[in-house]
């Protein structure tokens, strides 16, 4: 495995911490999910056996966490991490310009 320079290391830190929070994100969204569907199953049946209307609202909910499933896991991801840290790099500059124009007082008051 190749060395990697510390700024790549925090880069690299980073986008797995921010990938395994996805994650972690996805799997409380899926349980969320069956929580309340299990919740709105039982309150369908106690309220209207005759008619069952809890799985539409889990229809919807479903296309969203579809979304949610394209999102994390397609290949518009990787671009958008692209597009994120081409603008961390941008910001970075133009707080080192600022900073570097402002002059070496700039950390001093009064």
């Amino acid at each position: 495995m190749a060395d990697l320079s510390t700024a790549d290391e925090d880069v690299a830190f980073r986008r797995a911490t921010e990938r395994v929070r996805a994650r972690i994100g996805f799997a409380v969204h899926i349980g969320v999910y069956l929580a309340i569907g299990l919740l709105l199953l039982v309150l369908n049946l106690v309220t209207t056996p005759e008619s069952l209307w809890f799985f539409w609202p889990m229809l919807f909910w479903l296309i969203a966490l579809a979304a949610h499933v394209a999102v994390l896991f397609g290949p518009g991801m990787r671009a958008v991490e692209r597009w994120r840290d081409r603008e961390y790099e941008r910001e970075i500059d133009r707080m080192s310009t600022r900073r570097g124009a402002s002059g070496d007082d700039a950390g001093t008051t009064g």
